[in-house]
Parts: structure tokens; C-alpha cells; sequence
């Protein structure tokens, strides 16, 4: 899937030291994916790079721009699944 990142998922990217290819990789083969809404997804992947955390991307599906991006603690309880 070919999408943009927000400024505000650049920032966060930034900040909490999520890499693009965490990023990719979460989109391309998610564990879990939630449809929201027929504009909102989340994509969920655990990254086993760091301590097996469940990586959330948020994207709006209708312009394929990641909205935000950070590591979700209540998705990690349940295995990212």
C-alpha cells in the first residue's frame, strides 16, 4: 500500500523512535486489523525489535495517510492479536 505520513506521524515517528520500516511492515502484515470507520483503520503488528510491543497505525483510508503511530500498552496485554 502506498501512503503518506502526516506531520503530526512524523512528529510522533520522531519523538518516541518508531522506525518507517516498523511502519511498513505493520501495514503490509498486521496481526490485527480494525476497520473504524469507512474512512479510519488501525493496523496492529508486534514489533519483536522492541521487547515485542504492539505497534498501532492509524490511517485514513480514503487519502492512505497514516494519521499517527505509537506503540499501544493495552494491545500488548492481549498479544497484539
Amino acid at each position: 500500500m502506498n501512503y503518506t505520513l502526516s506531520k503530526h506521524a512524523l512528529d510522533v515517528i520522531e519523538n518516541r523512535g518508531i522506525f518507517l520500516e516498523w511502519i511498513a511492515y505493520t501495514i503490509n502484515h498486521p496481526t490485527r486489523k480494525d476497520d473504524i470507520s469507512p474512512i479510519e483503520s488501525h493496523f496492529f503488528s508486534t514489533i519483536t525489535q522492541n521487547d515485542n510491543r504492539c505497534l498501532k497505525v492509524v490511517i485514513n483510508m480514503i487519502t492512505l495517510v497514516v494519521i499517527t503511530v505509537y506503540f499501544d500498552r493495552g494491545m500488548r496485554k492481549r498479544g497484539c492479536k
